[in-house]
């Protein structure tokens, strides 16, 4: 079997998973990307899982903590789970008493979600899709041809408009019940608890 090279880079560091069948369970390795390429910590989403929802864990190694590797590091594994169409929210925590470690975890997005004694939780989510703006341009682009067909630019405009954004209406809706079917989390009625305050 052809051994992969996968892995997540950027200019100073590589991350890559120890265990190509198993990217949610196994350890991912971190090391500088030039030079000896010598081991900094490791990571790893293994963990209870949720719906939607995944754990991440990073442990520098303690002579490469403190040099703000911890946050890019971090950012580059949540960009790397945010990919997947299932996952919605990366869990993470820290000791109360790991100043740089909740630091990095706050500079990364994190947001505070509670304590467990001497751990804090935090989380971040991932950004919902807005494809009523996408589909908006599209829909000035496509309505300026038609007319330029109709030989009526301010109709072919209006019509390329409230049809590219029925569109964009339709497709927002529809990720959103997706992104409810998978965590289970009713995004609708928050909505509207809001407005009534």
């Amino acid at each position: 079997m052809k051994k992969s090279s996968f892995c997540l880079k950027n200019d100073t560091v590589m991350i890559t998973p120890s265990n190509m069948e198993d990217l949610w369970e196994s350890d991912w390795i971190i090391a500088f990307r030039k030079g000896e390429k010598e081991q900094l910590g490791t990571a790893t989403f293994a963990g209870e899982k949720r719906l939607g929802t995944v754990p991440l864990y990073v442990e520098l190694l303690p002579e490469y903590r403190n040099r703000g590797l911890g946050t890019e590091i971090i950012r580059m594994l949540v960009n790397w789970a945010f990919l997947h169409r299932n996952i919605f929210e990366v869990v993470s925590s820290a000791e109360h008493e790991n100043d740089k470690g909740v630091n990095a975890l706050q500079k990364a997005g994190f947001v505070y979600r509670g304590s467990d004694g001497a751990v804090e939780n935090y989380s971040i989510i991932k950004e919902k899709t807005a494809w009523t703006g996408v589909y908006a341009i599209v829909g000035i682009l496509n309505g300026m041809l038609l007319g330029v067909v109709l030989n009526n630019l301010w109709l072919g405009f209006i019509l390329g408009v409230v049809v590219s954004l029925c569109i964009g209406e339709i497709m927002d809706n529809k990720a959103l019940k997706y992104r409810e079917s998978v965590t289970g989390k009713s995004e609708r009625g928050t909505k509207r608890l809001n407005r009534d305050r």
